[in-house]
């Protein structure tokens, strides 16, 4: 073999070493799983330089596609809303307990006039003022709805029509369910060989309402109950009916909420 033969001899042999698992005659790939010199489509399944694969996909394009869309601020307020709408539909509506009743007593009387200001300007005693709302069970206020107060006078005495509905009158509560009147505070009286504490006497009603028939006492009374005479279907321990008066310029102002029921 002359020197140029063997030259090519081995030539060709050194090519063929290098480019065999390319071509297929070990069956083998590189140890780095490369593209051929040619670039051609990898046999690991692996990406060419574009970054694609043997299918020619975009692997990125893949996963944009498996990964879940962006939730941004907006969207973890709009479920914040949706969860807080969804527990304010399953809260239990409000209530509100009605009112106690309370006897009546005998000095009641019908035809009282609407007014606000039961006492006149030179009625005897300390000038009061009560105030309030009146709800239905459901708490929410009551509109339109009729009190008829009465009450004694500073010596414990009632008056009837004959004396101009003396320290009585009739109230209507405002679009936003309140009252308000203003009187004297009235005097105790004596009953079964003790006394009654000091009282106003309401009878509020409401269209399709239940009305009521109680009494309202104040707190501090020596003579409420257990040490109220009246134990006939009066109850002035109740103290939701007892209320806290407070001296306001001379005038001893108070708070007192009416529930009716259904």
């Amino acid at each position: 073999m002359s020197e140029r033969t063997r030259r090519d001899v081995l030539s060709w042999m050194a090519v063929a070493t290098t480019t065999g698992g390319l071509l297929g005659c070990g069956g083998g790939s590189s140890s780095t799983g490369g593209a051929d010199a040619a670039g051609g489509a990898r046999l690991d399944g692996g990406h060419d330089d574009a970054g694609r694969d043997d299918a020619g996909r975009d692997p990125d394009a893949d996963l944009a596609d498996a990964a879940p869309p962006h939730r941004g601020a907006a969207d973890a307020a709009s479920d914040t809303g949706a969860a807080d709408a969804a527990r304010a539909d399953a809260a239990p509506p409000a209530t509100c307990d009605p009112t106690r009743p309370d006897a009546q007593g005998p000095f009641f009387q019908a035809g009282a006039p609407a007014r606000t200001q039961l006492a006149a300007d030179d009625e005897p005693g300390d000038a009061l003022e009560i105030s309030g709302v009146v709800r239905g069970p459901d708490c929410a206020p009551l509109a339109g709805a009729l009190l008829d107060v009465w009450q004694a006078d500073v010596n414990g005495d009632y008056h009837d029509a004959g004396a101009d509905y003396r320290l009585r009158g009739q109230v209507v509560t405002d679009a936003e369910g309140r009252y308000a009147f203003r009187s004297i505070v009235p005097g105790r009286y004596p009953l079964g060989g003790s006394t009654r504490p000091a009282h106003v006497h309401f009878m509020v009603s409401h269209p399709g309402h239940r009305p009521v028939t109680t009494q309202m006492y104040f707190a501090g009374d020596p003579f409420l109950a257990p040490d109220d005479p009246c134990t006939a279907g009066c109850d002035s321990g109740d103290p939701a009916r007892i209320v806290e008066l407070t001296d306001r310029a001379g005038v001893m102002t108070g708070t007192f909420d009416i529930t009716l029921g259904a």
